[in-house]
């Protein structure tokens, strides 16, 4: 990447060799590199293979004519400041603020609109100015001053460092320390473990207590007052604390079971620690629960075929030694990553949409100053994939409602700044 003063050195050395630059005139502005006053030239390259390159037409807003941004004004007044303001500041909750907003980001997101690709509860947008209208208006959005609405400043690192990742299912959890204790490893004799095990594999548990292909009413009371989306949250909790073996080792030969493992091994792991998702790690497992839970599958208590099939035919004392094989194991912990905290997620924003969300790439969005409820609604639609927007779809799926809340409070205190592009030439080819 070339320095701004490099590339202006040579803009002179070349003014100087003016037969030079009237043979090349034409070739020299077939390209134009876009450079940010504010600095951080490469952030033009933000995003690249999510979004396409800037077009020629579209370059026409980020370098707009004065007659482009009087009509412009003329577009907005009469389509767009009702809700938007003429200044570019809403004054609509849940509505956002386009004064100083990137000029492509609007173009393609009117075109988005316009094309069906895009949605909003009201379909208004759609089909609801021309191409030309659409970029003269963004064009004069974009060149407004953008204006800080008094929102408390958050910064990222203030009160978010610390935070609890799982606070939202603190309460929800406190009904399970009792017996499996405060992090998963149970420390009661006949009471199961919940580290080690996929979160997959602990939400079919779980819905397995309420379709009643596991018999327990105590279990079966607890789960029906969780949805889906906790108990996977919850699943993830345990997943990625450290497992510990089990102090309750059982009293059986642990020789003779490793030996009865063997056929299990292709399931759970020859040491007990399963890889695939749907499948039980063993290994360290309490081992009177062990014995409890083969019996269950064995009498029907539990109902899966597979494991019927593969216990039909242990006697009890078969069931005591691989009980204490697998309560000798040594558990894994499974490759599941931890949810981000909040800071961290703000800190994935700011790779597309620029430091404290002032985006210096006209194709992403400035988030700074935005209206906190337009930022919450969106992430809400972007999570749920409603918008129509795959990329952020894939961004934002695993956002809680805590976590969309405290970016949208964090951006929405930002100062926003405008940005302002020139254009520069190219070096040769």
């Amino acid at each position: 990447m070339i320095s701004l003063y490099g590339i202006l050195a040579k803009v002179a050395a070349r003014n100087d060799a003016r037969e030079t630059i009237k043979m090349k005139k034409n070739r020299f502005f077939q390209q134009i590199v876009f450079t940010v006053l504010l600095g951080l030239a490469s952030t033009l390259v933000q995003g690249a293979g999510q979004t396409q390159p800037v077009q020629a037409e579209e370059r026409r807003a980020l370098f707009p004519s004065t007659k482009m941004i009087n009509q412009g004004r003329d577009v907005a007044a009469a389509a767009c400041a009702s809700c938007h303001g003429i200044d570019g500041v809403s004054v609509i909750k849940g509505t956002p603020h386009l004064a100083g907003q990137r000029a492509v980001y609007l173009y393609r997101t009117q075109q988005a609109y316009n094309e069906g690709k895009r949605f909003d509860e009201t379909n208004k947008h759609k089909g609801f100015l021309k191409d030309e209208a659409v970029l003269s208006v963004a064009a004069y959005y974009a060149s407004l001053t953008p204006t800080q609405i008094t929102v408390p400043m958050v910064e990222p690192d203030a009160d978010m460092s610390e935070e609890d990742a799982f606070v939202g299912i603190r309460e929800a959890m406190t009904r399970c320390i009792k017996c499996h204790g405060d992090t998963g490893n149970s420390d009661s004799s006949g009471m199961p473990s919940l580290t080690a095990q996929h979160p997959d594999y602990f939400v079919s548990s779980m819905m397995g207590y309420l379709d009643g292909s596991r018999s327990h009413n105590l279990m079966k009371r607890l789960a029906g007052k969780l949805d889906e989306v906790t108990l996977r949250d919850m699943g993830v909790f345990y997943a990625v604390q450290k497992p510990m073996r089990t102090e309750t080792q059982g009293q059986g030969d642990a020789n003779v079971g490793h030996r009865l493992s063997q056929p299990c091994a292709s399931c759970h792991g020859v040491d007990g620690n399963a890889h695939k998702a749907d499948m039980p790690t063993l290994a360290g497992q309490d081992s009177k629960y062990f014995i409890k839970a083969m019996k269950h599958y064995k009498d029907g208590k539990r109902l899966h075929q597979k494991m019927f099939e593969a216990v039909e035919n242990l006697s009890e004392q078969d069931m005591i030694d691989l009980a204490t094989f697998y309560a000798t194991q040594e558990p894994v912990q499974r490759n599941v990553r931890p949810p981000l905290k909040s800071s961290e997620w703000i800190a994935r924003c700011e790779r597309c949409h620029g430091i404290e969300g002032n985006s210096s790439d006209p194709r992403f969005p400035m988030l700074a100053g935005q209206d906190k409820d337009y930022l919450v609604k969106s992430l809400r639609l972007s999570a749920s994939g409603e918008n129509g927007h795959t990329t952020m779809l894939k961004m934002a799926d695993r956002l809680s409602a805590l976590d969309i809340e405290r970016i949208a409070t964090y951006f929405a205190s930002q100062p926003p700044r405008a940005v302002v592009y020139i254009s520069l030439p190219c070096e040769d080819e």
